[in-house]
């Protein structure tokens, strides 16, 4: 009899919860898919894109200490992949483009790179893969725009998930719920009028606390999720980037 498909599990208790086995499997994967990656160094685009994911979700689901461990043998990917991306930039596909760059954000975020994003051309490519708008699906093209409002791009990002011009004013303490496009524009609005952590915290939990429910419905991902704690732990807080994973990970694993 053929095992019965996986759930998902749609709550941060259920993932860390006693019957969740979510970080360890977690590990496990990239552990197995490590030895393959580095192998295949000559071709860092076709690796990191599908090791984004694996990165991301090991990350915030381990901790700084054991998942900075895993992931650091993949650090070296992240330098030539980005040299690959430019050189080759026109004839990749968008989903692999933001895919190398949330390779290499998860790396920043947890300390094992510095300065790669700041010193590429990521808002160009952002505007080239904003050229192609109408070709992406919903997922990807919110995925550009989170990415667009981690790198300081609010307007960019607001035409990425769509609804118009940005507001010309802006309330604090808002919260959109499973409203992924809302949170965006919110967030871009924030960034524009260069709002306080504190007027935007509610809307950042809010989102976090109901990402493994859109996880689970495949709307959002773990890369979304770093690329939004960027946007909210630096842009608004002004934290440093290494310290982003850390900070992530503190908030959404139970405590005791």
């Amino acid at each position: 009899m053929a095992n019965p498909p996986r759930t998902i599990p749609s709550t941060w208790s259920a993932i860390f919860g006693p019957a969740g086995n979510e970080p360890a499997e977690a590990k496990e994967t990239l552990t197995l898919l490590t030895p393959s990656a580095l192998a295949n160094a000559n071709a860092p685009v076709r690796e990191t894109g599908p090791l984004s994911n694996t990165v991301s979700r090991v990350l915030v689901l381990c901790g700084p200490t054991e998942g900075r461990a895993a992931a650091e043998p993949l650090a070296r990917l992240a330098g030539p992949a980005l040299q690959q991306l430019s050189a080759g930039f026109k004839y990749l596909q968008p989903e692999q483009v933001i895919n190398v760059l949330s390779f290499v954000n998860a790396m920043e975020c947890a300390g094992l790179a510095e300065g790669l994003l700041a010193s590429a051309p990521v808002e160009a490519w952002l505007e080239a893969l904003m050229q192609a708008h109408r070709t992406l699906h919903e997922v990807l093209a919110y995925r550009c725009g989170i990415a667009s409002l981690a790198c300081g791009l609010p307007e960019l990002a607001a035409r990425f998930v769509g609804g118009g011009k940005l507001p010309a004013t802006f309330t604090p303490a808002e919260t959109f719920g499973f409203n992924v496009q809302g949170f965006v524009r919110y967030l871009a609005t924030a960034q524009r009028q260069q709002a306080r952590a504190e007027d935007v915290r509610a809307a950042w939990d809010t989102f976090v606390e109901l990402f493994p429910t859109k996880r689970a419905a495949d709307t959002l991902d773990w890369k979304d999720l770093f690329w939004a704690a960027r946007a909210y732990h630096v842009g608004f807080e002004h934290r440093p980037v290494s310290e982003v994973a850390e900070a992530l990970h503190s908030r959404v694993k139970p405590a005791g």
